[in-house]
């Protein structure tokens, strides 16, 4: 039986790509399978996946037209067969051998839907891999959550201190196929949705304070290492998640928080965005910042942006903006 089927997206990553798969390989627990889908490569990444399946069969390899990571995880999700799956990214590494073995057995202990903890980010300096918690720490989050099994209906207003990422993540694979849990198919923030979609709907969560996951910092080619922001991903993410609460009969719930969460984002972006392309994410902006103002209560409502304001004046106007919002409601 395969306990676990990895699922890696591959575009690009030649240089790192032996490393992650490494520490995957060489796990203690042995009955995985590991999907990787090159995502439309174009330099010798397919060349390193088969070489390396031609010394382990558990690789499996999906070759396709690049499309983004969002949709190479779907496909890959459509061709597991694991009781859990897990997402990797090509770029880093499990850090401890026996990383897997140690959240399959928890999450099968507990009979979990999702099984929650830490990961580094990790840059070098000189010669030395320098590791900080930074964005995926579990310190935030209550105590309660390493100590009970909790469902979403527990966790609706902490939902975001909860490390976003799918790295971060153990799942049961039938729980994410019976919810019709997926990847948004965009190019920056694609696993937003998905987290989104899975912490709202789990039954059975629990998090397990160790820290497992290396998450390579400022990678050359990376689209999150781009400091000028050039796609209108937190929009997209933000009606997304509007239309999945409509589904679901979630609104009035989390649509709130949600907008808060990433709109706000939305709007941190406006202040670093590409000059040539601005103009066209900021009607964009404006056209979800007047859908808002209409469909939900929130500080929102009393915020005016414009297309020249910089970060730290959009960071003032949202600041104020709260402040009116608590004062008046």
């Amino acid at each position: 039986m395969i306990k676990i089927s990895i699922i890696i997206p591959i575009f690009n990553v030649e240089e790192y790509l032996p490393k992650c798969l490494d520490s995957i390989l060489s796990q203690t627990l042995k009955d995985i399978e590991v999907i990787c889908v090159n995502d439309g490569s174009t330099d010798g990444s397919l060349r390193v996946l088969q070489e390396y399946k031609s010394k382990d069969d558990r690789i499996i390899i999906i070759d396709k037209k690049n499309e983004g990571s969002g949709i190479a995880r779907n496909m890959g999700l459509l061709s597991a067969r694991g009781e859990y799956v897990y997402f990797a990214d090509s770029d880093d590494w499990l850090e401890k051998e026996t990383a897997l073995e140690t959240i399959y057995e928890a999450a099968e202990k507990d009979c979990l839907d999702i099984l929650i903890f830490g990961g580094y980010s990790c840059y070098r300096k000189y010669d030395k891999i320098i590791k900080w918690k930074g964005r995926y720490r579990l310190d935030d989050l209550n105590k309660k959550y390493f100590q009970e099994v909790f469902s979403a209906n527990d966790i609706k207003n902490d939902i975001f201190k909860f490390p976003s990422t799918a790295w971060t993540k153990l799942y049961r694979r039938d729980f994410l196929l019976e919810n019709d849990i997926r990847f948004q198919p965009i190019k920056v923030g694609q696993d937003q949705l998905f987290f989104f979609h899975s912490m709202i709907t789990a039954k059975r969560m629990k998090v397990l304070n160790k820290y497992f996951y290396c998450y390579r910092k400022e990678r050359v080619g990376s689209v999150t290492a781009v400091r000028k922001k050039k796609n209108f991903s937190p929009i997209y993410v933000t009606r997304a998640i509007e239309e999945l609460l409509k589904k679901l009969d979630k609104t009035e719930d989390y649509l709130a928080i949600s907008i808060d969460r990433y709109f706000g984002k939305a709007t941190s972006w406006l202040g670093r965005f590409d000059k040539d392309l601005k103009p066209e994410y900021y009607a964009q902006y404006i056209e979800l910042l007047t859908h808002i103002q209409k469909s939900c209560n929130g500080w929102w409502k009393y915020f005016n942006p414009t297309m020249s304001d910089g970060y730290w004046r959009l960071k003032m106007k949202t600041f104020l903006a709260k402040q009116k919002f608590m004062l008046l409601k």
